[in-house]
């Protein structure tokens, strides 16, 4: 009877560690560019003196822009020959003015594109 060369537990393939390496490793510069947003404005919205709960929504939000935006910025970086690191500084940038800044623009927008066809 010959020996059987199949695995008794293929789910104990060491192959499969090597994919989720490759994984983390493909997606481990959005996961930085995320955490890093996400720390800078907690610790801008704690250092403003506002309340914790509102210095946590802000941050969330904050690092979901981030999250959108960070692509693109690495594709502008990598468009202009500019390394693919300088994505970081715009998602610090969103997060250190804050939510606060963002509602300002996103108003003053709509009041260009927008508000002026209401009138």
């Amino acid at each position: 009877m010959p020996l059987q060369t199949r695995s008794a537990m293929p789910e104990k393939d060491p192959n499969n560690w090597q994919w989720l390496l490759d994984t983390i490793a493909v997606y481990m510069p959005h996961a930085f560019a995320a955490f890093l947003t996400f720390a800078m404005a907690l610790t801008r919205g704690m250092q403003t003196g506002g309340p914790f709960k509102k210095a946590f929504m802000g941050a969330v939000v904050c690092t979901l822009f981030a999250i959108a935006l960070y692509p693109t910025f690495q594709w502008i970086a990598e468009t202009r020959g500019w390394p693919p690191v300088v994505g970081f500084a715009p998602c610090v940038f969103l997060s250190f003015m804050g939510t606060d800044w963002i509602r300002i623009k996103a108003d003053d927008i709509y009041e260009v594109f927008v508000g002026r066809w209401r009138k």
